[in-house]
């Protein structure tokens, strides 16, 4: 999953003229960030493991992977909303920001390189990195804040066969050689323990 914030560059850009408006934008910052790392903690099989500047990449694990990182998107939405935002907006102009997630299943790879950082931090790798930084991109993405891949709807809906007709197709043969699928998050999801009876 990435999980961007967008119209933070033009938010910078004039926090940056007043010390005391900048404190007040890494504080919010600093909040998005502290209650990710919270929420990952509290879901214990979501790890984030880089930060873009104003968003960051996570991976979910577990037996159920869509489904915890819907919960953990949706919690990380709710806290944006409710606290990120209103520090926003106490600034004394007026910027928009927006909570943008790309959500994908994929594979990640792990580079543990020494020295690199402090700490050591693994560095990771993936086409699956590239494809996720073009979903987040999406129409879907900015019109209605949270779009996922065809293989993720079809994880998380449970789907046999083909999937629905997407929601937006991607078509950038420069920087992606295949046209990527995406929708937006349904707004219902089958129950699991409903589909297991059957």
């Amino acid at each position: 999953m990435l999980i961007d914030v967008s119209g933070f560059t033009q938010l910078l850009y004039h926090a940056s003229y007043k010390d005391e408006v900048m404190r007040v934008v890494a504080l919010a910052m600093k909040r998005l960030f502290q209650d990710a790392a919270d929420t990952a903690r509290e879901t214990h099989d979501v790890e984030i493991i880089n930060t873009t500047g104003d968003g960051f990449l996570a991976i979910a694990t577990g037996a159920t992977p869509s489904r915890t990182a819907v919960r953990f998107c949706q919690g990380i939405r709710a806290h944006f909303d409710e606290k990120v935002k209103a520090m926003i907006h106490s600034v004394p102009f007026r910027q928009r920001v927006d909570l943008r997630i790309a959500l994908h299943h994929g594979t990640v790879h792990r580079i543990a390189i020494e020295g690199l950082t402090a700490g050591d931090h693994p560095v990771y790798i993936g086409d699956d990195i590239n494809l996720i930084a073009r979903v987040i991109n999406s129409q879907v993405a900015r019109r209605y804040g949270l779009a996922v891949t065809r293989g993720f709807y079809r994880r998380l809906m449970m789907t046999k066969g083909d999937a629905p007709m997407a929601d937006e197709v991607i078509l950038d043969r420069n920087r992606y050689p295949e046209q990527i699928e995406v929708y937006r998050l349904p707004s219902e999801i089958p129950d699991m323990s409903a589909k297991k009876r059957r």
